[in-house]
C-alpha cells in the first residue's frame, strides 16, 4: 500500500514544445533529493490529455529511468479512449510502473455500466494496482462510494485518487470499501484534513516547488505534531491560493524556472504567463516569503 507525498509530475517541454528529458530528469532528481515517497505522471498537473500517445509513452520511460527503482511511479493512463488507455496501460507495466490510474470516461455520458468495463478493460490491460483518478471538475463524472466500492471489491480497482472537496463522500468511499482501499488526496490546499479523515497521502501540483514543506507536513501528521502540521498546511494554502489567481498549471511552471528548474511554458489551450505576469508573480512569492520556505525546508 502506497503512502506520502507522490507529486503529480510536472511535464516539462523545451522552447520548441517537445517533451524536454533534461529538464525531467533535473526535476526527478529535485524532488528526490527532498524525500518525496513516489511519483505521478501524465495526470492533469503534467499536461497528459494534452500529450500525444506517443509524449505520454516518452514521459514514462524517461522518468522511469531517472527514478531506477528508488521510488514507486503511478502512471495515469487516462483518455477519451478505451482503447488508447488499454495501450497506455500495457506500455506502463512493460515500461516498470508500480501502479497506474486513470479518469473515468469523459465527454460522452456512458452510464455507469460503461465506467465499470472502462476501468476493468484498463485492469486487466496494465496487470497492475489501478486507481481511479475522481476528478469531477474536470471530467464532470463523480465516482462516488458505489461505483469505488463495486469495483473494488470485484478486484479492478486498488486505490482512489480523490480531487475533489466532499470530505463526507471520501469518507463514504473507505467506509464502504473498508481499510485495504489506498486512497490519496488530491487537494494540496486541504491535504491535512483529508488526512485526518484517512487519506494514506497526497498526489498533487505544489510539491513539485515545496517538496520538503509537503514531506515535513507528512511526517508530522505521522507523528502527532498536529500544531506543526497546521502551520505547514497554512503555509502551502497561501501558496495555492497565489498560484490560483495566474492560473495553477501556468504559474507552477513559472516557480520552477525561479527555482532554477525550468519547464518552459504549458501546452495549448493553456496559456502562459505573460512576461509582466512572471514579474508580478515573483515579487509576490517573495513578500510570502516562499523563497525562504525552500531553502528552509531542503533535503525535505
Amino acid at each position: 500500500m502506497l503512502s506520502g507525498i507522490i507529486p503529480a509530475l510536472l511535464t516539462p517541454f523545451t522552447p520548441d514544445n517537445r517533451v524536454d528529458e533534461a529538464g525531467l530528469d533535473r526535476l526527478i532528481a529535485f524532488l528526490l533529493d527532498h524525500g518525496v515517497d513516489g511519483l505521478y505522471l501524465c495526470g492533469s498537473t503534467g499536461e497528459g490529455l494534452l500529450l500525444t500517445e506517443e509524449e505520454r509513452c516518452q514521459v514514462v520511460e524517461v522518468a522511469l529511468r531517472a527514478v531506477a527503482g528508488r521510488v514507486p511511479v503511478i502512471v495515469h493512463v487516462g483518455a477519451l479512449s478505451t482503447g488508447t488507455a488499454e495501450r497506455l496501460a500495457a506500455h506502463a507495466h512493460q515500461a516498470g510502473a508500480a501502479a497506474v490510474a486513470a479518469v473515468p470516461p469523459f465527454y460522452f455520458p456512458v452510464g455507469k455500466e460503461a465506467i465499470q468495463e472502462h476501468f476493468r478493460r484498463i485492469s486487466r490491460a496494465a496487470r497492475l494496482p489501478l486507481y481511479v483518478y475522481n476528478i469531477p471538475t474536470a471530467t464532470v463524472v463523480n465516482v462516488g462510494a458505489t461505483l469505488v466500492g463495486s469495483l473494488f471489491h470485484e478486484g479492478t480497482i486498488q486505490g482512489v485518487k480523490y480531487t475533489a472537496y466532499d470530505l463526507l463522500a471520501f469518507r463514504e468511499i473507505i467506509e464502504t470499501c473498508g481499510p485495504g482501499l489506498n486512497i490519496f488526496a488530491g487537494p494540496d490546499e486541504i491535504l491535512l484534513p483529508f488526512l485526518l479523515m484517512g487519506a494514506h497521502g497526497g498526489i498533487g501540483t505544489t510539491p513539485n516547488c515545496l517538496p520538503g514543506l509537503f514531506v515535513r507536513l507528512y511526517a508530522a501528521w505521522r507523528e502527532g505534531r498536529l500544531e506543526e502540521a497546521q502551520r505547514l498546511q497554512f503555509q502551502v494554502d497561501r501558496l495555492v491560493l497565489l498560484l490560483g489567481r495566474y492560473g495553477v498549471i501556468p504559474a507552477t511552471k513559472a516557480v520552477m524556472g525561479f527555482l532554477g528548474l525550468p519547464c518552459g511554458e504549458p501546452r495549448a489551450p493553456l496559456l502562459p504567463l505573460t512576461p509582466a505576469q512572471k514579474t508580478e508573480l515573483k515579487t509576490e512569492l517573495e513578500r510570502l516569503g516562499f523563497f525562504e520556505w525552500v531553502v528552509g525546508h531542503r533535503g525535505g
